[in-house]
C-alpha cells in the first residue's frame, strides 16, 4: 500500500522534468556532489580512517582525542601528526600495526610544513652583480684588524687580525703614506680618498681599488685608523642585470628526488657549459640547505663583473599545484582541494537551509496578506517595505562585531532578509486564488480559514515556490561567497570559496587560488540553474506553434 499518491498533474510534471535530460542529469550530478561533500571526512582527512596500533583498533577520524596507545607512544595528549607517527619507528614495532588514510590525507585546516614539500621543492640560483665594499681598522704597524668584510678583495690571503700588512695587499703611494701617518700621529685631518692598485695576484678581479681614510679629530694618537675599501669597474665595463635560474629535481625509479634539472623559461638563453656546471653545484647546495650571499659565494663572469650568488629553496605559500597537492596550497600552507571539498558542503548546506527558511517565512507572510487582504495586507505590506529598506550589510557587520561570526548566526540574520521575494509571489497567488469558485464552495461548506489555506489554496499556489527554489539556492550560495570574500561571512578558519578568492586578490600570481574555487562555484551554480530551468519548464510548459 502506498503511503501517498501523486496526482495526475504532479505525475505529468515529473514526467516532463525527466524528459529534460540536461535538468535531470544536472539534478543527479548535483546530488552526487553534495553527497560526496557530506562525506568529506572520508575523502580529505589528516587522521586515519582505521588504525590498529599495539593491539588496539580505533577510528581516529571519528574522535578528537588520540587513542590511548597513541598518546602513550607519542606523548601528545591532544593532537598527533598521524602521518609522521605512521612513518616513525614506533609504528610497526608491534605485529598487526596498520593505518588506512583517506584518499587525500590532508585536513582543510592543516598547515603543512615545508618538509612535506621536499619532493616538489624548486631552487632558484640568482646571480646579482656586486660592487664589493669593505672596511677594516689599520694599526700603527700598518696591519689590518677587524677586516672580515675584505676577504672578497684578497682571496687566498691570511687576513686574521695583525697577520696581513696593508703594503703587502695594495701599492701605497708616498702621498697615501703621508696621509696615513698624519692620522696615526694624532693630527686633525679631514676625509681622504685615493685610488690604489692592488699588488699583482692579490685583488680578485679588480684592477683598481679606492681607499677612503676616515677623518680624525686630532689630539692623542689613535690606536687604529678606520679605512673603507671599495672596488670600481674597469673602464668601459658595467654591471649586467640580475640573472635567475630555477631548478627542480628529476625522480629516480623509486620516485625519490635526484639531480637538479634546469627549468628553462621562455626566451631564457642556455647557460654556457662552465656556468652550467657552477649552477648545478649551487643548485645542489640549495636543495641540501639554503645558502645566501653571506656565505661568501662569488663568481667572476665573462664580463669581468663580480656576481654575488644566492641560492635557496623556493617553497613559499601559496604553493603551486604538485603531485601530492593537485590544487596547490593557499597562503597559509593548507591544501586547496580539501578546503574546496569542505567549502562545497558548507556552501550547499547553507544555501539549502537558507532557501528552506526563506520559503517557509515568505510563504507564511505572503499567504496571510493575500488571503485576508484589507488592513492585514496593508499593515504587513508597509512592514515589508520598511524591512526591505534596512541595510543588510551594515546589520550583518554590526551583529558580527557584537556576537561574533558563526554559521548559524549568519544563517539567522540572512534568513530574516531573504524571504521578501517569496512573500510577494505568494501574496499575488493568494489574491488570485481566493476569489476562485472552489474557495467559495469551501466557505459554503463551513470550512475554517486554516483548512481552506492549507488544503485548497496552498497546493494550487506552490508553482512559484517550486520554480523559484533553485534560484533561491543560487542566490544564497552567491551571497555566502560574497560575504566571505568581503570578510563578513564565516569565521576565518572555516573553509570557504569566498575566502580562497579573497586570498587570490592578495596573491594575484597564485592562479590556482582563482581557477579552482571559481570552477567549483561555476559548477554548483550552473547545475542548480539547469535544474531550475527544468523545473520551471515542467511546471509551466510553453507549447509553441508555427503558422504555415
Amino acid at each position: 500500500m502506498k503511503l501517498f499518491r501523486l496526482s495526475p498533474l504532479t505525475q505529468k510534471r515529473l514526467d516532463r522534468f525527466r524528459r529534460s535530460r540536461v535538468a535531470f542529469w544536472s539534478l543527479r550530478l548535483l546530488g552526487v556532489l553534495y553527497a560526496l561533500s557530506l562525506c568529506a571526512e572520508l575523502i580529505c582527512n589528516d587522521k586515519p580512517l582505521v588504525m590498529r596500533f599495539d593491539g588496539e583498533l580505533s577510528f581516529p577520524f571519528l574522535r578528537t582525542q588520540p587513542p590511548e596507545a597513541v598518546r602513550k607512544a607519542t606523548g601528545e595528549p591532544t593532537h598527533v601528526n598521524y602521518r609522521a607517527f605512521v612513518e616513525s619507528e614506533a609504528f610497526g614495532s608491534h605485529p598487526g600495526d596498520f593505518a588506512l588514510f583517506a584518499p587525500v590525507p590532508y585536513a582543510p585546516g592543516e598547515t603543512l610544513d615545508t618538509k612535506d614539500l621536499e619532493r616538489d621543492k624548486i631552487v632558484t640560483v640568482s646571480l646579482v652583480p656586486d660592487q664589493p665594499i669593505g672596511r677594516f681598522n689599520l694599526t700603527q704597524a700598518l696591519t689590518l684588524v677587524r677586516q672580515d668584510s675584505c676577504a672578497q678583495f684578497f682571496p687566498n690571503t691570511d687576513l686574521r687580525d695583525g697577520r696581513a700588512a696593508l703594503g703587502d695587499l695594495v701599492e701605497l703611494t708616498p702621498a697615501l703614506r703621508r696621509e696615513i701617518a698624519r692620522r696615526l700621529s694624532g693630527e686633525a685631518c679631514g676625509p681622504y680618498e685615493a685610488e690604489v692598485a692592488p699588488v699583482p695576484q692579490r685583488a680578485f678581479p679588480w684592477e683598481r681599488l679606492v681607499l677612503t681614510l676616515a677623518p680624525t679629530p686630532g689630539g692623542a694618537r689613535p690606536q687604529t685608523l678606520r679605512v673603507n675599501l671599495r672596488a670600481i669597474l674597469p673602464d668601459g665595463q658595467r654591471f649586467l642585470p640580475k640573472q635567475t635560474y630555477a631548478f627542480t629535481r628529476e625522480l629516480d625509479a623509486r620516485g625519490r628526488p635526484g639531480r637538479p634539472v634546469l627549468i628553462r623559461e621562455e626566451g631564457q638563453p642556455e647557460p654556457d657549459p662552465k656556468l652550467m656546471a657552477l649552477l648545478d653545484e649551487w643548485a645542489t647546495r640549495g636543495f641540501a640547505k639554503d645558502i645566501t650571499a653571506a656565505d661568501g659565494i662569488t663568481w667572476l663572469g665573462p664580463d669581468r663583473t663580480l656576481y654575488a650568488v644566492s641560492s635557496g629553496n623556493n617553497i613559499r605559500f601559496p604553493f603551486p599545484p604538485s603531485r601530492e597537492h593537485p590544487f596547490g596550497l593557499d597562503g597559509s600552507g593548507r591544501d586547496v582541494f580539501s578546503r574546496i571539498v569542505y567549502a562545497t558542503r558548507i556552501a550547499m548546506s547553507f544555501g539549502l537551509l537558507l532557501a528552506i527558511a526563506a520559503t517557509v517565512i515568505g510563504t507564511a507572510i505572503g499567504s496571510l496578506q493575500g488571503y485576508f487582504g484589507g488592513k492585514v495586507d496593508i499593515c504587513v505590506q508597509r512592514f515589508t517595505e520598511i524591512w526591505a529598506a534596512l541595510p543588510f550589510l551594515y546589520i550583518m557587520v554590526l551583529v558580527g562585531a557584537v556576537f561574533g561570526r558563526s554559521f548559524w548566526l549568519l544563517l539567522l540574520v540572512y534568513g530574516l532578509f531573504c524571504w521578501l521575494s517569496i512573500s510577494y509571489y505568494m501574496r499575488a497567488e493568494f489574491l488570485r486564488l481566493r476569489g476562485r469558485p472552489f474557495v467559495a464552495a469551501a466557505r459554503c461548506q463551513g470550512l475554517g480559514n486554516a483548512r481552506i489555506i492549507f488544503r485548497h489554496i496552498l497546493p494550487n499556489a506552490l508553482t512559484p515556490i517550486i520554480t523559484l527554489f533553485p534560484f533561491l539556492l543560487v542566490g544564497a550560495i552567491s551571497a555566502l561567497v560574497s560575504l566571505d570574500f568581503l570578510g563578513f561571512g564565516l569565521p576565518p578558519l572555516t573553509p570557504s570559496w569566498g575566502e580562497l578568492l579573497n586570498q587570490a586578490q592578495t596573491y594575484r600570481w597564485a592562479w590556482w587560488l582563482i581557477l579552482f574555487p571559481s570552477l567549483a562555484i561555476f559548477t554548483v551554480m550552473f547545475l542548480t540553474v539547469m535544474v531550475g530551468e527544468g523545473v520551471r519548464n515542467a511546471f509551466d510548459p510553453k507549447p509553441f506553434s508555427k503558422l504555415q
